[in-house]
């Protein structure tokens, strides 16, 4: 029996075992400084991807958005703090923040100028999606340090680098920030630079923990106590927030979801729907019906309606437009009949 769960932990440590597929360790550093230094080539993406990401922000396309994310190469310096500290390399480290800076401020100069230059400067649906983060942006930030790193360690890894940079989302947060920083919004200037800060954190969380699992050689002892101590506060700090916004945003799309099966069950199946407006910061839901003749208790009978479908604190308001030619049919029927008298009169 013993032999046989041998076999069986032999078996599951070879198929999830990484150190056997992984680089030479002076290779992985080599690939990761190089990734952290901005300048000349990498600056010049840099500016490149920032400007495609707010033109595709400015016009709702997914498609330009993803496109700079792939071409922008700013995950080296966040990948570069995760590997300085999981090998305690101070030098690294300082390298890796002052390029992590300097990222955010040549992105943030050149999104400033394009929606200062753009007569186009308008809070578009893309721009608004990346200025409140969730829950749900931490764990894709954490899951994508964690791919990200071993594909880092691994030969031909670009892949895996592509897929980590779209999923995770860094470039689009801090060209809203440049927007709200245009435009003097600074609910978009925090709300960008905090969804930013919350992706860098939580990949950087992500790779120091593969850094650590796969054990690379330490350069000193010095500041690996340091480190645990920080990521811990920093991310109890920054992850409440995202907490709290992910409960609002579960509370806005339940409430939506309600009041759209409310309209839907019993209100179009009566009468005909023409527009629906459902606010979910004010729990108000707006419907405007078309009618035969106005209904002025209407509004009180639907109302009443609102409870049995887990809406009692919702608030709605009916419009009522009188369809046309219903309301006076018999006017057009009396006319219809004397033009075809007046017809008969005309022949004879």
């Amino acid at each position: 029996m013993q032999s046989k769960l041998a076999v069986v932990k032999r078996y599951f440590r070879l198929l999830f075992d990484l150190k056997s597929t992984q680089e030479d360790e002076k290779q992985t550093y080599d690939e990761v400084k190089e990734g952290i230094v901005f300048k000349g080539k990498n600056l010049w993406l840099l500016a490149i991807a920032i400007v495609i990401s707010c033109i595709g922000l400015n016009i709702n396309s997914k498609s330009a958005v993803i496109g700079a994310m792939i071409i922008s190469p700013l995950m080296g310096p966040i990948f570069g703090i995760a590997f300085s500290l999981g090998i305690a390399d101070v030098d690294l480290l300082k390298l890796s923040f002052r390029n992590a800076l300097r990222i955010i401020v040549i992105s943030l100069i050149f999104s400033t100028l394009y929606y200062l230059i753009t007569p186009y400067s308008i809070p578009t649906d893309e721009l608004l999606s990346f200025s409140k983060p969730t829950i749900f942006d931490v764990l894709l930030a954490f899951a994508g340090g964690i791919a990200g790193f071993i594909a880092i360690s691994r030969h031909n890894g670009t892949q895996v680098l592509i897929g980590v940079a779209v999923a995770t989302s860094c470039i689009p947060p801090l060209c809203t920030a440049g927007f709200g920083l245009a435009t003097w919004q600074w609910q978009y200037l925090v709300g960008g630079l905090y969804t930013y800060l919350i992706n860098a954190l939580f990949i950087c969380v992500g790779a120091y923990i593969i850094v650590r699992f796969l054990k690379f050689d330490k350069q000193s002892d010095t500041i690996v106590k340091n480190a645990h101590s920080w990521f811990g506060i920093l991310t109890v700090i920054t992850i409440l927030p995202a907490i709290y916004l992910a409960y609002e945003l579960a509370a806005e799309n339940i409430f939506k979801s309600k009041a759209e099966f409310f309209v839907n069950a019993e209100i179009d199946s009566k009468y005909h729907v023409v527009d629906t407006n459902i606010d979910t910061e004010l729990q108000l839901i707006e419907v405007d019906v078309t009618v035969e003749n106005y209904d002025e208790n209407l509004q009180k009978n639907i109302e009443e309606k609102l409870s049995d479908f887990k809406l009692k604190d919702a608030k709605i308001k009916i419009y009522q437009t009188i369809e046309a030619g219903k309301g006076n049919r018999k006017e057009f029927d009396a006319l219809h009949k004397e033009i075809e008298a007046l017809k008969q009169q005309l022949k004879k």
